[in-house]
């Protein structure tokens, strides 16, 4: 592809997220659902070229570094460290049984082969709820419960692709021992920590010795999308790193300072940067939908959306009632319901799919074509209800729910 088409297609790209934002808000539709269908019929006007030609790893490191780095700078630091407990349980062992489910799903009942059945599970297991939080701050959602769904979307994309980059370290070896696994495990979650820690507190000391603000935006973009880079080059996990070192700028930023007047276009600035990058990759969704391979696999969409909703249901209820024993910790129900019902699969997944592509797997087709389907259901589905459903069940401040269960009993809870 050409220069100036390139060009032409990254410009068009942004045109559309520009338009369709504008249209979905006036009409009080998620504007990620509209930004798929856009995508899709872009595809039948063969003058307007919106695909850029990049490989899938070049793509991964530019979209998921600003979508992760922008989701930690919003949250709330000392809130995330008092539930914890909820996040990791969720964030860590609720993805691991997704994992697992949709695996023996797939294997079982789809015929996939076991490494691309864990694939599978592996590309869908992550949530991400950049598709509701819009509603959730528009209706006044109670903040608490906000940082719980954020916590777990922002937390299981670390867990997912470190899997991910596991099982594909295995497909492109060939042969891998457990030894291997877990040399490449090790490496990847603890290098990813140490970058992360490092990157973190030398950001923020330049902060400190600063007081340029366009300088210090450039620092935190060599910081998310460079540390990223590098942790992806030694083999570590990028992710693990981009949300460590953005969760330290978080903390030392807030507690420490550093940032100044700055502060509020640092967060302006990101918030844009992040909202393209998730748009980019839900327009892409429909740029690189195959509607044959849809139509062929639509039953099993159908299937495993539905097989999905009720796993989480089962694990969202096994992890609350595991909380509750251990540490007497007990999550209200009208919670309970709000964190099933904001699973939704988005630009994550998205990503992850468009990289099976270079594995030249059996079922690959059948990957992209599954994953894709559960993104655009759970957005339908899940997405168009979310307004309804938060207030059906009392999570917005107008129709908050007193109770004295230990998670919401603080102010911070509002």
């Amino acid at each position: 592809m050409t220069g100036p088409f390139q060009f032409d297609a990254i410009f068009n790209l942004l045109l559309l997220v520009t338009v369709i934002t504008l249209i979905a808000k006036r009409l009080h539709f998620p504007y990620t659902i509209a930004l798929i269908v856009a995508g899709l019929s872009s595809t039948l006007i063969p003058r307007f070229p919106i695909s850029i030609d990049i490989g899938s790893e070049v793509f991964t490191s530019l979209l998921l570094p600003p979508i992760i780095f922008q989701e930690t700078l919003h949250l709330d630091i000392e809130g995330l460290i008092d539930d914890s407990d909820t996040i990791l349980g969720y964030a860590v062992a609720g993805t691991l049984m997704m994992v697992v489910a949709v695996a023996l799903f797939s294997f079982f009942l789809l015929g996939f082969s076991p490494i691309e059945a864990f694939l599978l599970g592996v590309i869908i297991a992550p949530t991400d709820p950049v598709a509701v939080i819009a509603t959730f701050r528009s209706l006044g959602v109670i903040k608490r419960f906000q940082l719980l769904v954020s916590g777990e979307s922002l937390f299981n994309d670390g867990v997912a692709i470190v899997i991910y980059s596991i099982i594909v370290s295995i497909i492109r070896m060939g042969t891998i021992t457990v030894s291997d696994v877990a040399k490449i495990s090790i490496v990847s979650v603890v290098g990813g920590i140490l970058l992360g820690v490092a990157a973190g507190y030398i950001v923020h000391i330049l902060f400190c010795w600063t007081d340029d603000k366009f300088a210090e935006v450039l620092i935190s973009f060599i910081a998310a999308f460079g540390v990223f880079r590098i942790a992806e080059e030694l083999g570590a996990s990028g992710v693990i790193a981009t949300v460590l070192t953005g969760l330290i700028i978080n903390y030392r930023t807030t507690n420490f300072g550093g940032l100044g007047d700055s502060k509020d276009m640092l967060d302006a600035l990101w918030e844009f940067v992040g909202f393209t990058a998730s748009s980019i990759a839900f327009i892409f969704i429909g740029v690189n939908l195959d509607t044959e391979a849809l139509t062929k696999y639509i039953l099993s969409v159908a299937a495993l959306t539905v097989f999905i909703l009720v796993a989480r249901y089962v694990m969202v209820e096994g992890i609350a009632m595991v909380i509750e024993k251990a540490s007497g910790k007990r999550l209200p129900t009208n919670w309970r319901r709000g964190i099933f019902w904001s699973g939704l699969r988005g630009a994550v997944s998205v990503v992850l799919a468009l990289g099976v592509d270079s594995l030249n797997l059996p079922h690959g087709e059948g990957l992209k074509a599954l994953t894709f389907g559960v993104v655009l259901a759970t957005n339908f589905v899940q997405g168009l209800s979310m307004g309804e459903v938060v207030q059906r069940l009392g999570l917005t401040l107008t129709r908050r729910i007193i109770s004295s269960e230990p998670i919401v009993t603080d102010d911070s809870s509002v």
